[in-house]
């Protein structure tokens, strides 16, 4: 039963990504979501409030300013595991605007931090918040199922 329903879902998504392509006679419109999921460490003396305040400079230095970037939100996992997880997601529009945004953020944060000691100090310290192991995933977006 269980594999029935499976096969019914994968059969349905299917026939809604053919028949939007076969109407549209072009490629359906995807963005691509590079996700990193990480656990905060937070050492002693240091508050919550003292990490965000460096992810927050990061990111109005560095993210804002993307022109790559379509979206970028983080998610703090809110219940269990102590709050210690977060999810950082970027969208992109194009699967080309991933490999270019390497050379964007390097440039970006070049020009938030000019002084290389300075820069380097400040990425070393927003890395101090975060267990070296992650997990990164990409996935596509189907934009015609979104709200």
């Amino acid at each position: 039963m269980k594999k029935l329903k499976i096969l019914a879902l994968s059969t349905l998504l299917a026939a809604c990504v053919t028949s939007s392509t076969a109407v549209a006679q072009e490629a359906p419109a995807y963005n691509y979501v590079a996700q990193t999921t990480s656990k905060f460490t937070i050492p002693e003396g240091t508050t919550r409030a003292d990490v965000q305040s460096v992810f927050q400079e990061y990111y109005d230095k560095v993210i804002s300013k993307s022109k790559l970037v379509k979206h970028f939100s983080i998610y703090i996992h809110a219940w269990g595991s102590m709050g210690a997880s977060y999810v950082r997601t970027m969208e992109f529009e194009k699967w080309d605007d991933l490999d270019k945004f390497s050379d964007e953020l390097e440039a970006l944060e070049k020009a938030a931090w000019p002084d290389e000691t300075a820069r380097k100090a400040f990425l070393k310290k927003m890395a101090g918040y975060s267990d070296p192991h992650h997990s990164d995933e990409i996935y596509t977006v189907l934009n015609s199922m979104r709200k």
